[in-house]
């Protein structure tokens, strides 16, 4: 289950073991059923009864999914049930291994450690010096169920949501209506421009983005940026919005590396960007058109090479 999981440095691992060892967490303390969500929904529910010198227990997951750090997909298969097959307890830490039904060689083993009505597991069995990051539980009432629901081309992540947020989306329609008025002062855009920008930015940093349309409404924020900071940013907000499913967000994300590369002083790749050149025509230059097919254009949501240059002639006219 965890050998798709890229190792990295938590320290909120090493604060929760800490934390526990001065605890002094007793077995009782680990009893009861345990969930990890991703958002709404359980991933993992950990079920656990004292017994003996350990505990006895199961372990439900989805039946088959991938993961990498905080990114979970291809959630399917519907769940399996794992059972606890060897536990034991040491200076407060319950260590368990835990066994596929269905292969009694698929073993993964765990320490764990409670703080109050919260709960981290870690593997057990990689060296000292690597420290990854944990999958955290809550406690939760009896019975709790792993979620079926998933959607198979989404990636979730730990704190996802389904629910879009209301201020990310007027953000995205005020930006959208002051460009479809029939006179517009770009002086005064470029201005609220600045401001939708600052506001997009104190959502991300409070983490209340989730949906796919969230990321993607966020990434046309910042394709109106007046720097390549804020192009790469629009960039990166795009691909999560593609990674959470929502598959219209590719385009917005090929606009966003095409214009990152043009503010850097390199060529746009697809062929999104036309811009006003010094003699007052109408040029997608610098443009490498080589790099990039038809074919991949197609795939993208990008017009072909042939239909770019039709769109060029019509706004050159337009000049």
């Amino acid at each position: 289950m965890r050998k798709k999981i890229t190792w990295h440095v938590m320290v909120l691992a090493l604060w929760l073991v800490a934390a526990n060892v001065a605890h002094g967490a007793k077995p009782e303390e680990f009893a009861g059923t345990w969930v990890m969500r991703l958002g709404e929904r359980n991933l993992f529910v950990l079920t656990l009864t004292p017994e003996g010198d350990g505990v006895s227990g199961s372990f439900e997951r989805p039946g088959k999914f991938s993961s990498t750090n905080s990114i979970f997909t291809g959630l399917s298969g519907g769940t399996r049930q794992d059972k606890v097959v060897r536990s034991h307890f040491a200076d407060g830490v319950l260590h368990l291994t835990i066994q596929n039904p269905s292969d009694a060689k698929d073993e993964d083993s765990y320490r764990m450690v409670v703080k109050g009505n919260q709960a981290a597991l870690t593997p057990d069995d990689l060296p000292a010096a690597i420290v990854v990051e944990p999958y955290l539980f809550e406690r939760a009432p009896a019975g709790a169920k792993v979620a079926t629901d998933w959607e198979l081309n989404r990636a979730y992540t730990t704190g996802d949501s389904d629910i879009p947020n209301a201020e990310m989306k007027k953000i995205f329609d005020e930006d959208q209506r002051v460009r479809e008025a029939e006179h517009i002062n770009w002086d005064v855009v470029n201005v609220t421009d600045a401001e939708r920008r600052e506001q997009t930015r104190k959502l991300l940093a409070a983490g209340a983005l989730h949906t796919g349309k969230d990321y993607e409404e966020a990434a046309f924020i910042f394709q109106h940026g007046d720097s390549a900071r804020d192009y790469l940013l629009g960039h990166t907000l795009a691909m999560v919005a593609v990674s959470k499913g929502d598959a219209t967000a590719i385009w917005i994300a090929a606009a966003t590396l095409d214009r990152y590369l043009q503010k850097s002083g390199q060529k746009q790749i697809f062929g999104t960007q036309y811009l006003t050149d010094p003699k007052g025509g109408v040029t997608q230059d610098p443009y490498d058109r080589e790099l990039v097919s038809d074919a991949l254009r197609h795939q993208l949501g990008v017009p072909a090479l042939a239909t770019q240059a039709q769109q060029l002639k019509v706004n050159q006219t337009k000049k």
